[in-house]
């Protein structure tokens, strides 16, 4: 057993989780072994069963049952082999130390952009809300003047509209009291039997009667009582019109930023803005691709992809004459020979059909060797070297560098895939 056991690298006694010998080994049905325990760990945690190493997702949880000849094979394993030197693990340990310190200070500076990101935008609301509240109250102190304006305007046509009415009315009471008094002579001089007294005097009291068509009609006389609505509904209109100038301000502003931010062509990244752009026949309508301007006929070229902690991208290279609108199937017969990343932690080449990739490593960094009068398109892992997957083709038509950063999944999403190195010719 020692002699066979000879024959194997370590490798294959680790456990792909702890990275240390088997301990109670199991196998689930993919074939891939893990302690027992480190398994029942990794799939509480992530609430899922799928294998941590090759990504399958299985229907129902696998009866874990121990691997007996593995585990005999281990435990010989880890009787028997040799004691490594310390050096190697200190200059792990020492990589481990110096990458995280690196974290850190990346960390810090990430902070620190944040920070002043929020002081500037603190500030520009400060200078947009005090625009708008000062113009708010002068608008407030315009409407208020017109209203009153209005209200005196009101005052005084009514003053004179009541001094129309009482001037009529005297007129009215004075004719009523001729009437009255020119019935009571007539009356005494008929007690008196006058009955030669000029008629002159009757007639003179009678004159001074007046028409009724030449009064005024009050009827057709009305007042508004409510005459300040249209006043102040003009005001909060024009308000709205300024506080859409002010968001329109704003808006190009952010892509003024957003234009900065991604000067160099080297970042892209999806977020929930939605920006108005014109369209364009070289524009993807339903998601969010991206093309590299440089396209290739002929030779060998490799370019790097920062993909970093992202849960879901899509890196390779495209035929140029590709369908840009609609809904396609990402596919080498389409022009699309790329891998991806799902937001479920598989590795897939899209190819017909997909494959899925078995990932020891997580790759934070995608290196892509493109050979075109080959037809090989390759995917690499940077930091291990590992080669990931080789689409063999032929190519007819130039092909351009591919990149999607996929959905913001609320936000876990939203670093951008980085171009880390120029699209350099081998």
């Amino acid at each position: 057993m020692a002699s066979t056991i000879g024959l194997l690298c370590e490798k294959s006694f680790l456990c792909f989780l702890c990275r240390d010998v088997f301990t109670s080994p199991v196998t689930i049905p993919c074939g891939h072994s893990f302690c027992k325990a480190c398994l029942g760990r990794y799939w509480s945690k992530h609430q899922s069963t799928n294998c941590p190493q090759c990504r399958r997702v299985f229907s129902t949880r696998p009866d874990l049952s121990v691997n007996r000849i593995l585990a005999e094979v281990s435990d010989d394993y880890r009787t028997n082999r040799p004691e490594k030197p310390p050096v190697s693990n200190e200059v792990n340990i020492g990589q481990m130390i110096q990458e995280r310190q690196q974290k850190i200070e990346r960390l810090k500076y990430s902070l620190q952009l944040l920070k002043t990101s929020c002081l500037r935008e603190v500030r520009e609301s400060q200078r947009v809300f005090s625009t708008l509240v000062n113009s708010m109250e002068k608008n407030h102190k315009l409407v208020v003047a017109a209203i009153e304006e209005r209200q005196q305007e009101a005052e005084s046509k009514v003053e004179l509209l009541v001094q129309e009415l009482k001037q009529e009315i005297r007129a009215l009471k004075t004719q009523e009291l001729r009437k009255e008094s020119s019935k009571y002579a007539s009356q005494m001089l008929r007690s008196l039997s006058v009955d030669n007294l000029d008629q002159s005097v009757l007639s003179s009291s009678s004159s001074a009667s007046i028409c009724a068509a030449d009064m005024k009609d009050w009827t057709k006389v009305t007042m508004e009582t409510d005459p300040c609505v249209a006043v102040t509904r003009r005001a909060l209109s024009e308000m709205m019109d300024m506080l859409k100038e002010e968001v329109n301000r704003l808006s190009k502003l952010e892509l003024k930023r957003i234009q900065k931010y991604t000067e160099d062509r080297k970042q892209v990244r999806h977020t929930d803005k939605l920006y108005e752009v014109p369209d364009n026949p070289k524009r993807f309508d339903r998601v969010a691709n991206i093309l590299a301007r440089e396209s290739f006929g002929t030779g060998r070229y490799y370019w790097e992809v920062e993909v970093g902690d992202k849960v879901e991208w899509h890196v390779g290279v495209v035929r140029q004459s590709i369908n840009r609108k609609g809904k396609f199937t990402v596919c080498p017969a389409n022009g699309f020979w790329t891998l991806s990343l799902k937001p479920t932690g598989q590795y897939t080449a899209n190819g017909s059909p997909v494959t899925p990739l078995a990932v020891e490593e997580r790759p934070r960094k995608m290196a892509v060797f493109l050979d075109y009068d080959e037809g090989h398109v390759s995917f690499y892992c940077v930091e291990s070297g590992v080669h990931m997957f080789t689409f063999r083709d032929s190519f007819t038509d130039r092909l351009h560098p591919f990149f999607s950063p996929g959905r913001s999944h609320g936000g876990r999403n939203d670093t951008p895939l980085i171009i880390t190195s120029s699209c350099c010719s081998i």
